[in-house]
Protein backbone atom coordinates (compact mmCIF):
# COMPACT_ATOMS: atom_id res chain seq x y z
CA UNK A 1 0.00 0.00 0.00
CA UNK A 2 1.00 3.43 -0.87
CA UNK A 3 1.85 5.86 1.89
CA UNK A 4 -0.59 8.72 1.82
CA UNK A 5 1.45 11.38 3.26
CA UNK A 6 5.11 12.61 3.96
CA UNK A 7 7.11 14.28 7.00
CA UNK A 8 8.91 16.61 7.48
CA UNK A 9 12.10 14.31 7.62
CA UNK A 10 11.45 12.81 4.48
CA UNK A 11 13.40 13.96 1.20
CA UNK A 12 11.05 15.25 -1.47
CA UNK A 13 11.51 14.90 -5.36
CA UNK A 14 9.63 16.27 -7.92
CA UNK A 15 10.10 14.87 -11.72
CA UNK A 16 9.02 16.44 -14.40
CA UNK A 17 8.05 14.29 -17.71
CA UNK A 18 7.29 11.69 -16.07
CA UNK A 19 5.37 9.54 -18.23
CA UNK A 20 8.19 7.34 -20.48
CA UNK A 21 12.07 7.20 -20.52
CA UNK A 22 14.15 8.68 -18.53
CA UNK A 23 11.48 10.72 -16.23
CA UNK A 24 9.91 7.06 -15.78
CA UNK A 25 12.48 5.39 -14.55
CA UNK A 26 14.37 8.06 -12.50
CA UNK A 27 10.76 8.59 -11.00
CA UNK A 28 10.93 4.96 -10.19
CA UNK A 29 14.20 4.63 -9.06
CA UNK A 30 14.34 7.62 -6.36
CA UNK A 31 11.14 6.22 -5.29
CA UNK A 32 12.93 2.95 -4.44
CA UNK A 33 15.39 5.01 -2.99
CA UNK A 34 12.99 6.16 -0.14
CA UNK A 35 12.32 9.55 -2.17
CA UNK A 36 8.42 10.81 -1.57
CA UNK A 37 8.42 10.90 -5.30
CA UNK A 38 6.06 13.34 -7.46
CA UNK A 39 5.83 12.12 -10.79
CA UNK A 40 4.36 15.35 -13.05
CA UNK A 41 3.18 15.12 -16.88
CA UNK A 42 0.98 17.19 -18.99
CA UNK A 43 -1.71 14.37 -19.57
CA UNK A 44 -1.53 13.06 -15.99
CA UNK A 45 -3.57 9.79 -17.31
CA UNK A 46 0.01 8.48 -19.00
CA UNK A 47 1.01 8.13 -15.22
CA UNK A 48 -1.09 5.32 -14.27
CA UNK A 49 2.00 2.57 -14.97
CA UNK A 50 3.65 4.66 -12.02
CA UNK A 51 0.67 4.72 -9.30
CA UNK A 52 0.47 0.90 -10.20
CA UNK A 53 4.08 0.27 -10.06
CA UNK A 54 3.81 2.84 -6.38
CA UNK A 55 0.64 0.27 -5.02
CA UNK A 56 2.71 -3.02 -5.94
CA UNK A 57 5.66 -2.20 -4.11
CA UNK A 58 4.50 -0.05 -1.88
CA UNK A 59 6.65 3.09 -3.07
CA UNK A 60 5.32 6.68 -2.28
CA UNK A 61 4.91 8.11 -5.52
CA UNK A 62 2.22 10.51 -6.21
CA UNK A 63 0.85 12.05 -9.61
CA UNK A 64 0.28 15.14 -10.84
CA UNK A 65 -0.32 17.41 -13.72
CA UNK A 66 2.06 19.77 -14.71
CA UNK A 67 2.97 21.58 -17.78
CA UNK A 68 6.08 23.43 -18.08
CA UNK A 69 4.70 25.57 -20.47
CA UNK A 70 2.21 27.51 -18.07
CA UNK A 71 3.01 29.37 -15.33
CA UNK A 72 -0.28 28.58 -13.61
CA UNK A 73 0.13 24.69 -13.77
CA UNK A 74 3.74 25.10 -12.17
CA UNK A 75 2.96 27.49 -9.59
CA UNK A 76 0.05 25.19 -8.85
CA UNK A 77 1.96 21.86 -8.74
CA UNK A 78 4.77 23.43 -6.56
CA UNK A 79 2.16 24.89 -3.89
CA UNK A 80 -0.03 21.30 -3.49
CA UNK A 81 3.84 19.60 -2.94
CA UNK A 82 4.52 22.04 -0.80
CA UNK A 83 1.35 21.90 0.91
CA UNK A 84 1.46 17.70 1.40
CA UNK A 85 5.07 17.84 1.92
CA UNK A 86 6.79 20.94 3.44
CA UNK A 87 9.48 20.69 1.32
CA UNK A 88 11.11 19.86 -2.11
CA UNK A 89 15.10 18.27 -1.98
CA UNK A 90 15.52 17.40 -5.68
CA UNK A 91 13.95 18.16 -8.76
CA UNK A 92 15.00 16.69 -11.88
CA UNK A 93 13.57 18.56 -15.21
CA UNK A 94 13.00 16.08 -17.48
CA UNK A 95 10.11 17.74 -19.42
CA UNK A 96 10.77 17.91 -23.09
CA UNK A 97 11.37 16.63 -26.89
CA UNK A 98 12.47 16.42 -29.76
CA UNK A 99 11.34 18.61 -33.04
CA UNK A 100 12.19 16.04 -35.70
CA UNK A 101 12.91 17.50 -39.43
CA UNK A 102 14.86 19.73 -41.51
CA UNK A 103 14.57 22.77 -40.35
CA UNK A 104 13.73 24.83 -43.13
CA UNK A 105 10.68 22.33 -43.09
CA UNK A 106 10.12 23.72 -38.96
CA UNK A 107 7.59 26.97 -38.67
CA UNK A 108 8.53 29.45 -36.38
CA UNK A 109 5.63 28.73 -33.87
CA UNK A 110 7.26 25.15 -33.65
CA UNK A 111 10.48 26.02 -32.93
CA UNK A 112 9.38 28.35 -30.52
CA UNK A 113 6.80 25.82 -28.96
CA UNK A 114 9.89 23.27 -28.58
CA UNK A 115 12.47 25.92 -26.92
CA UNK A 116 8.59 26.91 -24.62
CA UNK A 117 8.99 23.30 -23.11
CA UNK A 118 12.45 22.35 -23.49
CA UNK A 119 14.15 25.87 -22.42
CA UNK A 120 11.80 28.13 -20.64
CA UNK A 121 10.17 25.03 -19.17
CA UNK A 122 13.25 24.38 -17.23
CA UNK A 123 13.49 28.04 -16.31
CA UNK A 124 9.91 27.93 -14.99
CA UNK A 125 10.12 25.37 -12.77
CA UNK A 126 13.34 26.37 -10.86
CA UNK A 127 12.10 29.87 -10.47
CA UNK A 128 8.79 28.12 -8.52
CA UNK A 129 10.77 25.76 -6.45
CA UNK A 130 14.38 27.77 -6.24
CA UNK A 131 12.53 30.13 -3.26
CA UNK A 132 11.73 27.37 -1.15
CA UNK A 133 15.44 25.23 -1.69
CA UNK A 134 17.02 28.72 -0.73
CA UNK A 135 14.74 28.73 2.47
CA UNK A 136 15.60 25.24 3.35
CA UNK A 137 18.82 25.80 3.08
CA UNK A 138 19.09 22.62 0.82
CA UNK A 139 17.98 21.12 -2.36
CA UNK A 140 19.44 19.87 -5.95
CA UNK A 141 18.20 20.70 -9.23
CA UNK A 142 19.47 18.02 -12.15
CA UNK A 143 18.35 19.66 -15.64
CA UNK A 144 18.07 16.95 -18.65
CA UNK A 145 18.44 18.02 -22.34
CA UNK A 146 19.53 15.84 -25.06
CA UNK A 147 21.16 16.65 -28.39
CA UNK A 148 17.39 15.74 -30.22
CA UNK A 149 15.69 17.95 -28.06
CA UNK A 150 17.65 21.40 -28.30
Amino acid sequence: MVPSSSSSNDKVAVITGSSSGIGFETSVLLAKNGFHTYTTARNPEKLQVLKDIAWDNGLFIQTMQLDVTSDRSVNDAVSRILFDSKRIDVVVNNAGYALVGALEDSSMDEIKAQFETNLFGAIRVMQAVLPTMRNQRSGKIVNLSSMGGE
